[in-house]
This record gives C-alpha cells, structure tokens and sequence, in this order.
C-alpha cells in the first residue's frame, strides 16, 4: 500500500503548490487592464488627471454637466475594460442633459500604479472628491457602477453623499464569487481583496437602481437580486431578461436616465 501513500502525498503537495499559486497569482486572476492609454483625440478637453494620494496621478474622463442644475453620473466600469470603452454610455448620459465622470483605475489604460482593493478605493473617493472641487454638489452626483466597478460605487456611497446609487450585475462580494469559480480552494482564508458590498450596503440610504441580466454569463443574478434586498431605503430591481453580463441596451438605458432624472436633478 506504499503506492496509496505517496499517491496521497503527490495529491497534497499539487494541491498546496496549487493554493500557493492561487495566493501569489490571484490579482492577476482578478484584474485585466487594457493598456492602451485614453485615445486624446477621442476624448478632446476630456482627459482629467487626478492626484490620488500614495498612488500618484490617474487619468479619468470628465464631461462637466451644462448647469448647475443638471446631474452628473459618477461613472466606474468592472476589472476587464477601460473607462475610455464606454463612449456609448457618455453620448447617452450626455443626451440626458448629464454630465459625467468616467473614472479609471491604478494601472489601467497606462496609468501608473497597479490595481489593487485599496488603490481603486482611493481613486474612487479621489474622483468623488474632484467633483466636489469643481461646485458639483452631492444632490446632483449619481453614482453608477458595473460590476467590479459596482462594488467600488458602494464603496464610495458609503463614504460620501449622493443623490442615487446605481448598479448594474454586481455581485455579493469577492469572496461569494470566489466559491463559486474556486470552490475546492479556501479562497477566503487567502483572499486578499475581498470586497464587501454585502457589508457596505446595509449602510447606504440613497436611492437605489440594481440591474442585472438574467442570462448574465459571469455573475448569476441571484447575487444582484441578494445585494439588493440588504438594502433598507428607495429601491428598485430590474430583471433584463436577454441581458448577459455587458447590459449596454435600451431596457436598461431608459431605466437608469428616468432614476437619474428623477433624483439627480435640482
């Protein structure tokens, strides 16, 4: 029975070296950004630099809104993409009479840094903050996010005022979506950013939209619908029921303009 012995040893040790990858790598799992840097003659006067303490300069893109009046959608996209992909979404908020601030991430679209949980945090208040400097006041700020960026929104909701809350396929937290691409690892005894809208959104009391694609191929819908019965104020759901897991359409584009120009107008 020798063979059985080491047959179980080699399984353990695999598995181990396995988890050992799985800690050292994870990130790499979990963030893909584009390279290529916002395309400058696309965004004309829309390029925005802004300074995030311990991370340095991250370009976003910013559309101020045409009056003081007017709404303006705090925009964070998820791990796969690069705020400058999304110029639909920004023709669109711009139709609304919205202006708009497409934020980017530490490491994404060759800005310097490298993502991480608590960089992109930073650089999600540090956007929040920027609008603040620019006069737009908190009634009038939207916060929108797909996603990963989802649960960035909620983290930023948390942390400052605003007219809504928006999101679109979100997911319980990291360590949910953890167990079920890895469920024969111990993914939330190695994780390391974690994620925790779940935690968050019980603290939230703005206005909120979820939107999620019943055929959504990476985050089942479940997991929006769960998030969104954690919250305790103004809600609503909207089950898209061709949706996958990029919603851009015309179900979910006239729900989030008439929940943006129902709260984020003075």
């Amino acid at each position: 029975m020798a063979w059985l012995k080491w047959m179980i040893i080699g399984a353990i040790t695999l598995y181990l070296a396995a988890l050992i990858y799985v800690y050292v790598a994870q990130r790499k799992f979990m963030y893909f950004p584009p390279a290529e840097p916002i395309p400058e003659t696309v965004f004309v006067g829309r390029i925005q630099p802004i300074d995030v303490a311990g991370v340095g300069q991250i370009n976003s893109i910013y559309q101020p809104p045409p009056t003081d009046a007017a709404p303006v959608i705090m925009f964070i996209h998820g791990n796969g993409s690069a705020a400058h992909q999304y110029e639909d979404h920004y023709t669109a908020f711009t139709s609304w009479g919205a202006g708009y601030l497409g934020m980017e991430y530490p490491g994404y679209a060759a800005n310097v840094g490298t993502p991480n949980e608590d960089d992109i945090f930073k650089t999600a208040l540090a956007n929040y903050d920027f609008l603040i400097t620019k006069g737009i006041k908190p009634e009038n700020i939207i916060i929108f996010g797909h996603s990963l960026g989802a649960a960035i929104a909620l983290h930023v909701a948390k942390n400052r005022d605003s007219a809504g809350l928006v999101l679109a396929s979100p997911f319980l937290s990291m360590e949910a979506m953890s167990r079920l691409q890895m469920p024969f690892f111990p993914t939330s005894l190695v994780l390391k950013d974690k994620y925790r809208s779940d935690l968050r959104i019980g603290e939230i009391s703005e206005p909120l939209l979820v939107l999620h694609g019943e055929m959504d191929e990476l985050i089942p819908h479940s997991q929006g619908k769960a998030l969104f019965d954690l919250h305790r104020g103004d809600k609503k759901f909207v089950l898209i029921k061709t949706g996958r897991h990029q919603l851009w359409g015309k179900e979910m584009s006239n729900n989030i303009e008439a929940f943006v120009l129902s709260h984020g107008r003075n």
